[in-house]
């Protein structure tokens, strides 16, 4: 798994590639929690766009990132789920956990409408 970590629009924006499995879902874990202590945007999107494999430790992984965020004021959302990852959300039914979007450009702008109106989808 590859992980890219970056600030846009003052949102951090979390891009996988690869697989996101047992093998690699603590070191995810790890890295965004670190991230997210360092100070940096609490409200985030996680890219999917690129990953290929997903399984029920990755799932469990994005929770606990979710979780983190919140925690700390902030919020992640899902985007760009194609394929394999898409039927896997889609079945877990992490819709209804996580806000998802078909592009991060569409997440992005989402979260940075959220930040400027706190309640908006609270009510």
């Amino acid at each position: 798994m590859s992980v890219n970590i970056e600030v846009r629009q003052n949102i951090s924006l979390v891009q996988l590639s690869g697989t996101l499995t047992s093998a690699n879902s603590n070191s995810l874990t790890a890295q965004f929690g670190a991230w997210l202590d360092h100070k940096n945007p609490v409200r985030c999107v996680l890219d999917l766009a690129k990953l290929e494999i997903l399984d029920s430790s990755g799932i469990g992984c994005m929770v606990t990132c979710l979780h983190k965020a919140k925690k700390l004021g902030g919020d992640l959302c899902l985007a760009g789920a194609q394929g394999r990852t898409a039927t896997v959300l889609a079945i877990a039914r992490l819709d209804l956990i996580f806000k998802t979007f078909p592009t991060v450009e569409a997440a992005l702008a989402a979260q940075a409408t959220e930040a400027l109106s706190p309640t908006l989808g609270n009510e």
